[in-house]
């Protein structure tokens, strides 16, 4: 069996959804049978994807959705019923029936949302307002549930740990969006694929544990999930832009006067949770902060690939500029293969097999 894992290398937004469609599609090109696993994040993923004249922000099923590649959650990832049910009305309305299996995902409730975004000091760290941090928190203190569970006791359970009375309108809207789900779902067994893409959500920085603290998300974002079977003789790609990104609370990318960051194909604007969307150079430094602080070198027997996005950013500027031992560095933009050199010499661990560069021309209809 194939497998490939997709990770953000720094904050998130470095194009994982793009990366995963590419992966499932040569799959399927060459007769394969993939299957997209989501195993860590939860509804606050945006990963944006055209294929097929159709342009879809994936949230809670996988990015290869329009290719009609099926989704399996995996117990370290979290759902949400309504979230899923309000996204799988969009992509119904675009012509697209996705085939997807929640059973084992964590839930979340509208009380965990509304916990969420409510709470000063989740406020402070960032959020997206989506839940993750409060669900992950009391699933972990003991009351954790999933699509098996009665409903009824869930929202009861749930009200009850957040010390809130019970509220209709979120009771009506969950339950009838989790009995949707857990009737229409289809049960998926891994070993029915040849090709298993596991998809993963935020970037390295963001980790729970490893990324810049308190501004991280809920769940672990590197490999940490997976077992050592799953990582023996994978294909990690590390998907990266050829400039910084942070939405957020916490790091803020260094800016240089008239280098041009501004993509039209941008998903990420202001939210009120997250605020504005931050660009600025790339920073090496920062790439190989990230990738020690998730050891990636003790991972002997994965082989790593850098996907490198955003070419045309670098094309339409005429120069990469960029931070490397905390020194900016501006060169004339020579072709992607001088830009993925730049990247592999650059990177101090792990070792990098090879480099893909895409251009968001090539994938997104302008």
């Amino acid at each position: 069996m194939n497998r490939k894992i997709v990770l953000g290398s720094l904050f998130g937004d470095e194009g994982k959804g793009v990366c995963v469609n590419y992966l499932c599609k040569k799959a399927l090109n060459d007769g394969s049978r993939p299957l997209v696993v989501r195993f860590t994040g939860g509804p606050q993923a945006a990963h944006t994807v055209d294929e097929g004249g159709i342009r879809h922000i994936f949230s809670s099923f996988g990015s290869a959705t329009l290719l009609g590649v099926p989704t399996l959650y995996r117990n370290t990832a979290l759902i949400d019923p309504v979230c899923i049910v309000n996204e799988l009305n969009v992509l119904k309305n675009k012509g697209i029936n996705p085939v997807y299996d929640f059973s084992t995902g964590i839930i979340i409730t509208p009380y965990d949302v509304d916990f969420n975004r409510n709470d000063k000091k989740t406020l402070s760290d960032g959020t997206c307002g989506k839940g993750v941090w409060a669900s992950l928190v009391r699933s972990r203190s003991g009351k954790c549930f999933t699509l098996s569970d009665n409903p009824e006791i869930i929202l009861a359970e749930c009200a009850s740990y957040y010390g809130v009375e019970r509220c209709k309108e979120f009771d009506d809207m969950f339950t009838k969006a989790f009995n949707f789900v857990r009737q229409t779902q289809t049960i998926i067994s891994e070993n029915d694929y040849d090709t298993i893409i596991y998809e993963g959500t935020q970037g390295l920085l963001l980790d729970a544990q490893l990324g810049f603290l308190p501004n991280v998300t809920a769940t672990n974002t590197g490999l940490q999930y997976l077992t050592t079977d799953e990582l023996n003789g994978a294909e990690v790609y590390l998907a990266t832009r050829t400039y910084l990104t942070r939405h957020g609370n916490g790091y803020t990318p260094q800016q240089v006067d008239g280098y041009n960051l501004a993509d039209k194909s941008e998903s990420n604007v202001y939210n009120g949770y997250q605020g504005t969307f931050k660009t600025g150079v790339f920073d090496f430094d920062l790439l190989n902060e990230a990738f020690s602080r998730h050891s990636l070198n003790d991972y002997q027997t994965v082989d790593f690939k850098l996907f490198i996005t955003h070419l045309d950013t670098l094309e339409r500027n005429g120069y990469f500029c960029y931070l490397k031992d905390k020194q900016l560095i501006k060169t004339a933009y020579e072709g992607d293969e001088q830009i993925c050199q730049i990247f592999k010499d650059s990177v101090l661990k792990p070792n990098i097999s090879s480099c893909i560069s895409f251009r968001l021309t090539d994938y997104f209809a302008n």
